[in-house]
């Protein structure tokens, strides 16, 4: 048996909170969630997964292990690599789990390990190769994720609830034809060949474009954009390939390229859409991107601070789009705009949709996930009020420092939706400033990473006020 290390990994997600529960300010920053895993197969212990989970979890054949995703976690993968008799094995324990939704996922070529390989390295790739990946969620979690607001929640409040989930890829060590399915599983074949292509086809992407409302194909353009990230922060864009659609509302791209893409479609009309993101190599895989657009409408109003003052040079964007009978609406580029010496916005081509409004500027905070709105609106008021600052040292006279020392904040009484607080490496000189922190008291404390919680400080409660500065320092245990 393989020994499982236990280690920690930082992930990218794509909400606009940056290390805070709280939305305090608009960013094009990805965030970094905290997913926790480990390599190998030593039995892991059931987190409250449906009834039959843990056998195909534990399996002899899981190389890597991980559980996320940020803002509450609760989806474990089990990566796995193993011949045809081995999977037959597990695709029978996974008949037997006790939930009435189980999907098998068919793919053309090799899987990879994300714990295993999470920035896609060539050198790590054989290592990382995998033949199946089970996905499996803490019902529990799942709920709670579905009632987070769109832009924090990692699944669709419209998707079906699939608890159980076996990608299987075809191109490895398991000759599919060979496996038996057992009854009560729904398998889906996202290879080529049954979507009328070739593998010779490579990557290959399609969809449809309608209305949102009259159901109708739209004539649309597809871009798909490679992201690059920048050093100074956020991204830069660039077009690699273009489609439009055909009458009927369709469209395909052969032979995609090898990259980290994102799919934006734009129409006449209409909101533009960021429709998926995908970190393409070199196998060949298909799939579809069926798209709705939706009618834009225009946000605008004012910001201001505690006094009634206008506040220039605010940024105000819009967060948690979310349309009718659609969910989820991602604009690519336009959601943010900056106010005028009189405090005035204006964003134009936002769907008609609910929607959240979110505001930054240095020295101020609004409190809370931002302003609910149907769009279109007009005449908003946004008042923030001065912002605290909090200079966090860490004393390590009897502790010596190895490798990362993380502070984290949380507000007095614990850590829920809506409230401010967040987690920090440190900085060389053994310290981190918190900045834009909204008033009020807070608990603060610091530990080693990786480490245990016996490593924990002491916590410290402080009050912040408005407008000042504090400091705060904390003794490392040794």
């Amino acid at each position: 048996m393989q020994h499982a290390r236990q280690r920690t990994l930082w992930m990218k997600n794509w909400c606009m909170a940056a290390v805070v529960i709280a939305i305090a300010g608009v960013s094009s920053n990805p965030a970094w969630g905290l997913i926790t895993g480990g390599e190998g197969n030593d039995p892991v212990a059931d987190p409250g997964w449906p009834k039959g989970a843990v056998s195909v979890f534990n399996t002899q054949c899981r190389i890597a292990y991980w559980e996320g995703p940020p803002f509450g976690g609760g989806q474990s993968h089990a990566e796995c690599r193993g011949d045809t008799e081995a999977f037959q094995k597990v695709l029978d324990d996974f008949a037997e789990i006790d939930t009435p939704f189980k999907r098998v996922v068919l793919h053309d070529g090799i899987g990879r390990s994300f714990w295993l390989n999470p920035n896609g390295d060539k050198e790590k790739a054989e290592k990382a190769k995998i033949d199946w990946l089970f996905v499996v969620w803490n019902p529990e979690s799942r709920k709670r994720q579905r009632q987070l607001p769109v832009g924090m929640s990692s699944v669709g409040k419209r998707d079906p609830v699939v608890l159980a989930q076996l990608d299987v890829y075809t191109g490895g060590s398991i000759a599919w034809a060979k496996v038996k399915i057992p009854e009560g599983i729904d398998v889906i074949d996202q290879r080529l060949e049954p979507h009328g292509f070739t593998l010779e086809d490579g990557v290959v992407l399609e969809g449809k474009v309608v209305d949102a409302v009259t159901r109708a194909p739209l004539k649309a353009n597809l871009e798909l954009q490679k992201i690059e990230p920048q050093k100074e922060g956020g991204y830069h864009y660039i077009k690699l390939v273009e489609a439009t659609t055909n009458a009927e509302g369709r469209w395909v791209v052969k032979k995609g390229p090898q990259e980290w893409c994102r799919l934006v479609l734009t129409a006449d009309g209409y909101a533009p859409r960021v429709i998926g993101y995908a970190k393409y190599d070199d196998q060949p895989q298909w799939s579809e991107h069926n798209s709705e657009l939706v009618k834009p409408g225009t946000v605008s109003g004012r910001v201001i601070d505690s006094h009634g003052r206008p506040l220039a040079e605010a940024n105000v964007g819009i967060d948690n789009i979310d349309v009718k009978n659609i969910g989820s609406y991602e604009i690519p580029n336009n959601s943010n705009v900056k106010t005028d010496a009189d405090g005035r916005f204006s964003l134009n081509s936002i769907p008609i949709s609910a929607a959240t409004v979110v505001v930054y500027r240095d020295g101020y905070v609004r409190r809370g996930l931002g302003l609910k709105i149907e769009v279109p609106a007009t005449d908003l008021k946004l008042e923030m009020q001065s912002a605290a600052k909090l200079k966090v040292t860490v004393d390590f006279s009897i502790a010596k420092r190895a490798g990362n020392y993380l502070i984290n904040i949380e507000p007095e009484g614990g850590e829920k939706i809506g409230s401010w607080g967040g987690t920090a490496n440190i900085d060389a000189n053994n310290q981190y400033s918190f900045e834009n922190v909204p008033e009020g008291k807070y608990v603060i404390y610091g530990r080693p990473n990786p480490g245990s919680t016996d490593q924990q400080t002491d916590r410290k409660t402080v009050e912040l006020k408005g407008g000042e500065s504090s400091e705060v320092t904390l003794k490392a245990k040794s």
